[in-house]
């Protein structure tokens, strides 16, 4: 008689958005197409309707308004993802940048955490988040920070390994965490972003429009050099962007951002990211990118071969990176070979690895003689 495949489980944050986290929850999905997916929250609307017959929302997914108030809730995800019963499941791969990988688990489950960042409101920039509250408000969500910051360090120990989207997470998972992790970039989709078409006149940004991704300093440099700038995104900073150079799309659907990409002269990217698929994703359309030199870029845009790194997070230096692009000459092969390097497909294998490695490993320590995982896709 053969061993029975182990039953594994997928657990993440909010799926409430379409971010790179949220793309990464789908390539995991199809490495594991029968495994549920646990989530704090859900929306079929906001977030990926691929995954809606596979989702299985926490508590927190019946309170009205949830899914679009998510932030307002992050003092509860620890009692929500506690309240996830997982028994049943040989493996789990959580996928976490906030709260994911405090789930209670057993002796005998093999939890494997990808870690997109140890929350960066709570361990990068507290004192930022806590200067954007009321002054009334500030002391008490001081205390909920501290009483997040012990669990979350806690719950780092419910990890048998952590794997990392790239080096600067891996840096805070030692940091924060205490603990060791292995490095596997997210896949972008090489197969949608495809080159086509000649550059039009003028730039993209492709974000969320919060203030940390300081697409501020986009519009400021796109103004001094005089260039037109696109910007496809949603967010609260919208209203303060704009400006008569600026064409603010608002959301837009993968083909349309795949179109908007292939036509763009460059991305310009003036966020600190922990890693940052959608400077590779410009690349696989053949575009190259101006990018802050700091955090996820530096691993992925080759400064004068797939773009041009800025040294600092000012207009000024972007309109300087964007006129040193205007000088140069970018291969649209060269872009989208170094693209393909992120592949689905080495991701997917990658995965695989790491985690029939991890759950052989725990068997044999505790004497188990359970298979390895078997993932499909």
């Amino acid at each position: 008689m053969s061993a029975r495949a182990p039953r594994v489980a997928i657990v993440s944050d909010p799926l409430v958005q379409r971010g790179g986290a949220e793309r990464v929850v789908e390539a995991i999905a199809a490495v594991y197409p029968d495994a549920p997916i646990y989530a704090l929250l859900y929306s079929p609307s906001l977030g990926p309707a691929s995954l809606a017959d596979r989702i299985v929302p926490s508590w927190l997914n019946g309170i009205p308004g949830a899914a679009a108030r998510h932030r307002l809730l992050i003092p509860f995800y620890p009692a929500a993802v506690e309240s996830f019963d997982l028994a049943a499941y040989d493996v789990v791969v959580s996928s976490h940048h906030t709260a994911a990988k405090g789930i209670l688990r057993n002796s005998d489950m093999t939890h494997v955490c990808y870690c997109h960042t140890p929350m960066r409101a709570i361990w990068e920039r507290p004192h930022e988040e806590l200067q954007n509250l009321p002054a009334l408000l500030r002391p008490v969500a001081s205390a909920a920070m501290r009483r997040f910051r012990l669990w979350d360090a806690m719950t780092a120990l419910r990890v048998d390994r952590f794997i990392a989207n790239g080096l600067t997470t891996q840096r805070r998972i030692a940091d924060h965490y205490g603990r060791e992790s292995t490095i596997l970039n997210p896949p972008i989709d090489t197969k949608r972003f495809t080159p086509g078409g000649a550059a039009g006149d003028y730039y993209l940004v492709a974000s969320r429009l919060v203030p940390y991704k300081r697409i501020d300093i986009a519009v400021a440099a796109t103004a001094l050099v005089g260039r037109r700038l696109i910007v496809a995104g949603t967010g609260p900073c919208a209203a303060r962007l704009r400006a008569p150079h600026v064409e603010q799309r608002g959301h837009v659907s993968d083909a349309e951002l795949v179109t908007l990409m292939r036509g763009a002269r460059a991305l310009i990217y003036p966020q600190y990211e922990d890693f940052g698929m959608t400077p590779l994703e410009a690349m696989a359309c053949g575009r190259p990118v101006v990018a802050y030199a700091r955090g996820g870029a530096v691993e992925t845009v080759i400064d004068g071969v797939t773009g041009v790194l800025a040294p600092e997070q000012t207009p000024e230096a972007f309109a300087r990176a964007i006129a040193r692009l205007e000088r140069s000459r970018f291969e649209p092969e060269r872009l989208r070979r170094r693209a393909e390097q992120f592949s689905y497909e080495h991701f997917s294998s990658a995965l695989r690895s790491i985690i029939d490695e991890t759950h052989q490993n725990r068997s044999r320590m505790y004497g188990s003689s359970a298979p390895a995982v078997r993932a499909l896709y």
